[in-house]
């Protein structure tokens, strides 16, 4: 694992800059929709795991008590903090720290999320177990990230192209296996929506992680061999221009730590 940790901290420590201003990590919309899905009466104190350059701390941050924003990468959490400095947020603080091991006692928030960071774990359902033990009984856990195929050689194919692009990038999972996850960390999961809005252009994905030509060019084949045979459920298509984009499928689960 800590091998692991080494990659993703070079993987976006390499890519913070370009990561944090993608359309991707910065909509909006995107943002509040995850906040709404914790429905927050404005008094919790939240902790927000993977938190990267901020984004998702910031946001929750305008809507309760206190916000926690942990990472393992020093060069994502450097732009959150000083993102929410610029902004004269004084409820959120921001740290460095293994999700694998959260440097918290049992039940000392009221909400805890994370966005867009399972599929780069090595052992997902410790981190949901870690994620539920940091929680208080009746809070919420609300995750967000993409999804597979549930045939598992769909599901292949895409990670095969993601982690090509991005070495830290472990394995999407699909739905039945994030649901699992929430039942195996003793979560009730209250409530899962979908989307397939995120369409990343691959140009800039790949420019994101300043991915090798050579690798390029393979992932391109394959999102093309995609384009035309259907093999991943993510439907690559081009726009007017020819651009090639993808459907980055994505889904927000939210659980309810019961006992």
């Amino acid at each position: 694992m800590q091998q692991h940790n080494e990659v993703v901290r070079e993987s976006f420590t390499t890519q913070a800059q370009a990561f944090s201003a993608n359309p991707w990590v910065t909509d909006e919309d995107r943002i509040q929709r995850l906040v709404a899905a914790a429905r927050l009466q404005g008094s919790e104190r939240v902790l927000d795991i993977a938190t990267g350059p901020g984004y998702i701390a910031e946001a929750f941050a305008r809507a309760a008590r206190e916000v926690v924003g942990v990472d393992l990468t020093e060069a994502m959490l450097a732009i959150g903090k000083e993102r929410t400095q610029q902004r004269g947020l004084t409820n959120i603080s921001f740290r460095a720290a293994d999700a694998q091991q959260l440097p918290f006692e049992n039940a000392s928030f009221d909400v805890v999320v994370c966005r867009l960071a399972l599929h780069h774990l090595q052992q997902p359902l410790n981190v949901l177990r870690e994620m539920a033990r940091v929680c208080r009984v009746n809070g919420k856990v609300v995750v967000e990230d993409i999804y597979a195929s549930e045939h598992p050689a769909r599901a292949a194919y895409q990670d095969r192209w993601e982690i090509l692009r991005d070495p830290s990038h472990v394995r999407a999972l699909p739905l039945s296996e994030l649901l699992q996850l929430f039942r195996d960390a003793s979560l009730e999961t209250d409530a899962v929506t979908t989307a397939d809005d995120l369409t990343p252009e691959v140009e800039r994905w790949l420019a994101t992680t300043r991915t090798p030509p050579e690798r390029a060019d393979e992932i391109r084949h394959l999102l093309q061999e995609d384009l035309l045979h259907d093999l991943s459920g993510t439907r690559p298509f081009q726009d007017a221009t020819g651009k090639l984009f993808f459907h980055a499928r994505t889904a927000i689960l939210t659980g309810r730590k019961v006992s």
